[in-house]
């Protein structure tokens, strides 16, 4: 009976992996021509899933990053500061793990300033900075809490793809720790406005 399970886990993991590579529709983006097949196949201790999570969430940091960058000049709003310090702090330490992780796993870390990245499901446009660039004061501030709601979100989103299929326990235990974190800070934007 417990072999019958283990297949059907298999065969539903498969099945949501493929499911979630046709979803994000970036697979070409994600892995580029120096990865080798057996790094992002099933091999040890990790899965697609696994290596297709730091490969899009480094660029989604950084442009997170980017967000809090442009709060200094434009907002005197101490929520608002606070909240971009710790972005700042928080995602610039996940980067550095999951490049780690990319490194160990002999997968190529994503570079900075990627323009593919903002194909990626989730991304900010140039126009969308653009219009945060313009801004500053209580507009800076209505606009950018909204902007950065929907991008933690999609954060949010990706790391519930790889709770479901990843196999690399300290980067499903990273997702874990986004997702409670991320809907938290999501909720408290919320609130602020409202």
């Amino acid at each position: 009976m417990s072999t019958r399970r283990s297949r059907r886990r298999r065969s539903l993991t498969a099945t949501l992996l493929v499911s979630a590579i046709l979803v994000a529709g970036c697979s070409s983006a994600a892995v580029t021509a120096g990865t080798s097949v057996q790094a992002v196949g099933l091999a040890g201790d990790r899965a697609d899933a696994d290596v297709r999570f730091s490969q899009e969430m480094i660029p989604h940091h950084r442009q997170t990053i980017q967000l809090a960058d442009l709060v200094d000049g434009r907002s005197e709003n101490p929520y608002v500061r606070d909240l971009a310090a710790k972005i700042k702090k928080d995602e610039a330490a996940d980067i550095d793990l999951m490049s780690g992780w990319l490194r160990s796993w002999q997968v190529e870390v994503p570079a900075g300033g990627d323009h593919a990245a903002h194909d990626m499901p989730g991304m900010l446009s140039a126009t969308q900075i653009s219009s945060l660039e313009r801004r500053s004061g209580a507009a800076f501030d209505k606009l950018w809490l909204s902007v950065l709601g929907k991008h933690l979100d999609s954060g949010v989103q990706m790391a519930q793809v790889v709770i479901a299929l990843g196999r690399h326990r300290p980067t499903t235990r990273l997702a874990e720790k986004m997702v409670t974190a991320q809907r938290a800070q999501i909720a408290e934007i919320g609130r602020k406005l409202a």
